[in-house]
């Protein structure tokens, strides 16, 4: 069986990327959500006329059996715990461990949520890198709550590429799995020796490593294990890409300084999600928002990741997923605020800010109470 990820219609192509909107009441600057909408993108959208290369909404929601996600995870697991064909496989993993697994979380592993199914004989697989806690539940009636922005993201690969995948992860993401499947994989596999929990005591190291889709994008993947004790997005990801990042993150407690490791490049924390870009009358605080992306400043990179720029998770494993497209960078960049929202001054913008990060405000909207308009890239 081809191992591929699914778009909107159930076609098979190179990538896709979801943004989910949370749970938001109608009021001023945004329309109500039920939290399971959705904004889409994918390779094949990519390849058409630029007019009509564009990031929308989805005529599906993600609690139902419809859209790419739901399409990409039925193909592999529409008949769990039974796979398709027997040389088809996978591994699930989530620093929230879905509750049908009945299982006590480790707080020792990366703070990193994603899925990797393969099939060892068409060589096929796809890696699924996302920020939903307690996601994915193969067979669970229902999804978890829709009351945060998230983001996925699914590359297409060759079954060689997802085993350095797996080899990334054993010593720097340091993934909690569960329910894995091996198929017919050897015991020298990367990925069975991860789905067996093959433990050992990693040096503090972070790294990334290039490599590509099926269909030949690049795409680089950073990660970090918790010994290594830095910041991830501040630290590695910026430097690494050799620019200036905006990074939408979950914020509580203490955050990283701005200035980068390199005394060159700065990352900034996004504050304000604006869809108006997009066609879409939603928009919300950061405080509404678990996605894990950034994106850069000068040159046209996406980062997808499952870890949060905060201080606390330098003692958490995870990673990000770095490619370039212009047009989801454009898309992205128009829909995050960075500075005031309109209509207000910086001083009113760092008392929301501060607002959002440490009193953890249930309505931060309340505070300046912005009519939002589509954001602008920083300049």
């Amino acid at each position: 069986m081809d191992i591929k990820a699914l778009d909107e219609q159930g076609n098979p192509v190179d990538w896709w990327f979801i943004y989910k909107v949370p749970k938001l009441s109608p009021g001023p600057g945004t329309d109500g959500a039920t939290g399971y909408e959705y904004v889409y993108y994918d390779s094949e959208i990519d390849k058409k006329d630029i007019k009509s290369r564009v990031m929308g909404e989805s005529a599906f929601v993600l609690n139902s059996n419809k859209g790419a996600l739901n399409l990409t995870l039925d193909s592999v697991f529409k008949n769990y715990p039974a796979p398709p064909d027997p040389t088809t496989g996978w591994l699930l993993y989530n620093d929230e461990m879905p509750v049908m697994t009945n299982l006590k979380d480790d707080g020792a592993k990366g703070h990193t949520k994603g899925v990797l199914a393969f099939d060892t004989a068409t060589k096929t697989a796809y890696w699924l890198l996302h920020s939903w806690p307690k996601f994915t539940a193969p067979g669970s009636p229902t999804d978890p709550t829709p009351m945060y922005g998230q983001t996925y993201l699914c590359v297409s690969l060759d079954l060689d590429t997802a085993e350095e995948i797996a080899k990334q992860m054993m010593t720097y993401q340091e993934p909690q799995v569960y329910f894995p499947k091996t198929a017919d994989l050897p015991a020298s596999s990367f990925i069975y020796q991860l789905a067996n929990e093959k433990t050992f005591a990693p040096p503090a190291a972070s790294e990334h490593i290039d490599i590509a889709t099926i269909g030949g994008m690049p795409f680089t993947v950073f990660a970090k294990n918790r010994e290594w004790n830095n910041d991830f997005w501040n630290d590695l990801v910026g430097p690494g890409l050799g620019d200036d990042m905006d990074d939408e993150t979950w914020i509580r407690g203490p955050i990283a300084p701005v200035a980068d490791s390199d005394g060159i490049h700065k990352t900034f924390d996004i504050k304000y999600i604006n869809l108006g870009s997009l066609g879409l009358h939603l928009a919300w605080p950061e405080s509404h928002d678990h996605a894990k992306w950034g994106i850069t400043l000068h040159k046209p990179y996406v980062c997808v990741g499952d870890i949060n720029r905060m201080i606390s998770q330098r003692k958490r494993g995870g990673g990000a997923i770095a490619f370039q497209n212009t047009t989801l960078w454009s898309a992205l960049s128009k829909s995050s605020l960075v500075l005031a929202p309109p209509g207000h001054t910086r001083t009113e913008a760092s008392q929301m800010i501060l607002d959002t990060q440490v009193h953890h405000s249930e309505n931060p909207l309340k505070t300046i109470n912005p009519a939002p308009s589509p954001g602008k890239p920083r300049t």
